[in-house]
């Protein structure tokens, strides 16, 4: 329904990591100057699970100026935003239980996610980690890089309608120059630029088999030694915040901090851990990339670009990313990469107009308008007045059964033996692994998916992540409606926390 409204859109940033503040710059900076808005910044402080790139995160606030409070569920509701736009996907990964997204979609907040990176790999692990964590899901608007990129969400995410294909603002930024500091300009000295850009080693189990997604690290360790011996070309080494943390694989950990010692001790290398990586990023005559979003970034910047993988294990890249890569100069081992280097010291790069033409194709909105668009479409889309989408209550002694057996079924039942009312029964759970049917979890039957219709249950908690699609698909087909479907965030603040509106 369309309401036509004079008062100001509020908005607020949830913001967590510095790094990834790149993703929503130019909006945030658009929305600061366009009087149809009003903007907050809150800060989550109080975070959970992998904390390394939310170390120096309130730092970075205070060194770019950027005004903030810390967040909280009252202060939210004080303002009474229209939207809230989110940072990270990952509610249960990042954050404390009362700061998820469902908790503030309940009230009537419109959530927003803009990724803070880019949807690149197209494995089974990263499709559910693009289209089915709870942020997306519970997300009124997910603004993606292309049309190219929405029909993936079409593919694979239940909540494909509320994607659109605006642009991502973080390559409206790369339209700016971002100088060095006299310091390491002065350490440059004139040589040429090497930006060698390094994902944390990422280890995975395939059938049982323990591969790594990420280049060989002795590769990297043998191209430490090319880096000492030419004393013409100045890197820049740009590693992830848990390159060398203590959360990689073990095996892989020792070799990590090698590279990081040998690296930190020549003359000609800066090794770069700020936050805002754009500085270093834009003044390289030539980069050294491996998975990270960054590698999209690095298409826009006219300079050559080698990807490197693991010759092992070639990841699976979604469909718009794959024609980029394609090319990009590729390589596996440190003799590639010392051909690169020495390519780019001889000012050659035969792949500069297909990788432009390439970049074009796969990156269309790069015309330094992606926050303008967005806010456009914010702005509009406010004015119109649109039902939650979600179950806001449950009834009083509702009958409740689980989907799935796994480590989030078991996170949701310590999480509802903690309150001290329940005022729901979980009377069971499902599952499709024919050899847990019919055992007990929690006190509780395990009985087969197609056994639910004859419960009685009157709304079913899919307790998964990784299956969330197919059970959810699942449950339509046996014939529950989607409003007695809820995702397990849902059903942990449903039965933790009072609505206020």
């Amino acid at each position: 329904m369309y309401k036509k409204s004079e008062e100001k859109v509020r908005l607020i940033f949830v913001y967590q990591v510095g790094s990834f503040w790149p993703s929503w710059d130019s909006l945030y900076t658009a929305c600061m100057t366009d009087d149809r808005f009003e903007v907050k910044l809150l800060w989550i402080d109080d975070s959970v699970g992998d904390k390394a790139q939310m170390e120096y995160a309130e730092d970075f606030l205070v060194e770019k100026q950027v005004p903030y409070e810390p967040f909280s569920y009252e202060r939210v509701m004080q303002y009474h935003p229209t939207y809230m736009i989110y940072q990270t996907p990952y509610d249960k990964g990042h954050r404390v239980d009362s700061t998820w997204t469902a908790r503030y979609r309940r009230e009537g907040i419109r959530i927003v996610y803009i990724p803070y990176g880019i949807e690149i790999s197209d494995t089974a692990e990263s499709r559910y980690k693009h289209f089915s964590l709870p942020v997306v899901l519970n997300a009124y608007s997910v603004f993606v890089l292309s049309e190219s990129m929405k029909k993936e969400y079409e593919k694979y995410c239940i909540n494909a309608k509320a994607v659109k294909a605006l642009g991502l603002p973080r390559f409206d930024a790369l339209r700016r120059e971002y100088p060095l500091s006299d310091v390491l300009k002065e350490r440059i000295a004139g040589r040429k630029v090497i930006l060698w850009k390094a994902h944390f080693p990422k280890v995975f189990v395939e059938n049982g088999i323990k591969k790594q997604a990420t280049p060989d690290l002795d590769e990297y360790i043998k191209f430490v030694d090319y880096i000492k011996k030419r004393q013409d070309i100045f890197c820049i080494f740009m590693p992830h915040p848990k390159f060398a943390d203590a959360t990689i694989d073990l095996d892989l950990l020792p070799r990590a901090q090698q590279i990081l010692e040998e690296m930190n001790a020549l003359s000609n290398v800066y090794i770069d851990r700020s936050d805002d990586y754009r500085n270093s990023l834009t003044n390289a005559d030539a980069i050294i990339v491996d998975r990270s979003a960054v590698m999209i970034e690095v298409g826009a910047l006219g300079v050559p670009v080698l990807y490197m993988y693991n010759k092992t294990y070639n990841e699976p890249m979604t469909e718009p990313i794959q024609k980029l890569l394609d090319n990009y100069y590729q390589g596996t081992t440190e003799q590639e990469m010392e051909g690169f280097c020495d390519m780019m010291r001889a000012g050659e790069d035969e792949k500069r107009e297909f990788r432009q033409n390439a970049f074009r194709e796969c990156v269309p909105y790069y015309d330094g308008k992606c926050a303008e668009r967005i806010l456009e479409r914010l702005w509009l889309d406010a004015q119109y007045d649109e039902p939650i989408g979600m179950v806001c209550e449950l009834p009083p002694n509702a009958r409740i059964a689980v989907a799935g057996t796994g480590h989030i079924s078991n996170y949701c039942m310590k999480k509802l033996e903690q309150q001290a009312e329940k005022s729901i029964e979980v009377v069971c759970f499902a599952d499709n692994n024919k050899q847990k049917q019919g055992l007990m979890f929690h006190d509780r039957p395990i009985i087969a998916m197609e056994e639910l219709p004859e419960t009685g249950c009157e709304y079913i908690v899919i307790a998964s992540d990784k299956y969330y699609r197919d059970l959810y698909l699942q449950l339509l087909k046996i014939g529950y409606t989607s409003d007695r479907i809820l995702n397990y965030d849902h059903f942990i603040i449903l039965t933790k926390y009072e609505k206020q509106g």
